[in-house]
């Protein structure tokens, strides 16, 4: 039986990937993230992949802004054939929240801390937010932890 850890990302990536101009602005991503209760997009233009924007990193944004001055540049990719654990070391190492899966045939798809946390839970078990666990949305909160929008949110007000 194979390792968890060892399964290919195309067998674990969410597919397919809802890829954006990076002109679009920020209140069309944000309409297409409700409706399809997704976070995570990839962003291209005529010369290929330009980077990948995250409806957390939209925080303050004014609706009429383009989504490309929120791009995570370059963003993270995996191609298709790499394993699991490949990925996560890449996400940890990185400190991103998804990988874009592709190759020279284009985008394949998106894999999530939380695609894998389903399929090999041990991979990802230190990552989440120190106040509530999430494992969604996370920013570098103080002494090298990890803390979520709502819990960054939440603790700024308090020291208002």
């Amino acid at each position: 039986m194979m390792n968890p850890r060892d399964k290919l990302v195309s067998h674990l990536m969410s597919t397919p990937a809802v890829v954006l101009d990076p002109k679009t602005d920020v209140a069309e991503l944000l309409r297409l993230s409700q409706s399809l209760g997704i976070h995570h997009f990839p962003l291209v233009d005529a010369a290929g992949l330009f980077g990948l924007v995250c409806t957390c990193d939209l925080e303050g944004a004014r609706s009429e802004q383009a989504v490309s001055q929120f791009a995570r540049r370059p963003p993270i990719t995996v191609p298709p054939q790499a394993k699991a654990h490949e990925a996560a070391a890449r996400m940890i190492g990185h400190r991103v929240g998804s990988v874009i899966v592709v190759d020279d045939d284009g985008i394949w798809g998106i894999l999530t801390r939380d695609d894998l946390a389903e399929v090999v839970p041990d991979l990802m078990q230190s990552i989440h937010c120190t106040s509530c666990l999430s494992r969604q949305h996370l920013r570098p909160g103080p002494r090298h932890t990890l803390v979520c929008m709502a819990c960054a949110i939440r603790d700024s007000s308090a020291n208002d």
